[in-house]
């Protein structure tokens, strides 16, 4: 009986150090997604503003960037890993549906804004303002303030 006990706390503490593993894991991946996310955001508002000469590959390879990201961003905000990371906010999962309902509109606000890419710098930007308006409202719902 003894032997069963010890077998059955043991396996609760290895499942319980997997799951910090696996939570630790989901929040660099949610980090790394956002630098992604952050990084062809940035590169598309250089364009967007004029400070950076348009490339309308570069500009859309960002946006694409966006919406691939964007698309699987739900699946790293599984139930159980409300503290993988600092910045999200419990919110995430009280609303889970809206959460979702955001990250898809963003994925396809950054198709449009690539396929608009192939248009011009002017069809860019208009398409782009929507995905800059999608990150903001996204953030002040769903982001921890630093």
């Amino acid at each position: 009986m003894r032997k069963l006990i010890a077998a059955i706390g043991f396996s609760v503490v290895v499942a319980s150090a997997g799951f910090a593993m696996a939570a630790s894991d989901l929040g660099q991946q949610r980090e790394a997604d956002m630098k992604a996310i952050g990084g062809a955001i940035k590169t598309s508002a250089g364009f967007a503003t004029g400070k950076v000469p348009f490339d309308a590959a570069a500009a859309k390879a960002a946006m694409e960037t966006v919406a691939a990201k964007a698309t699987d961003f739900p699946t790293l905000f599984p139930a159980g890993s409300e503290n993988a990371d600092k910045g999200a906010s419990p919110k995430i999962w009280e609303n889970k549906a809206d959460f979702e309902a955001h990250a898809a509109k963003l994925a396809t606000d950054a198709k449009a804004a690539a396929a608009a890419a192939d248009q011009g710098v002017d069809a860019f930007k208009t398409a782009f303002a929507a995905v800059g308006a999608n990150c903001k409202s996204c953030h002040q719902i769903y982001r921890l303030s630093d």
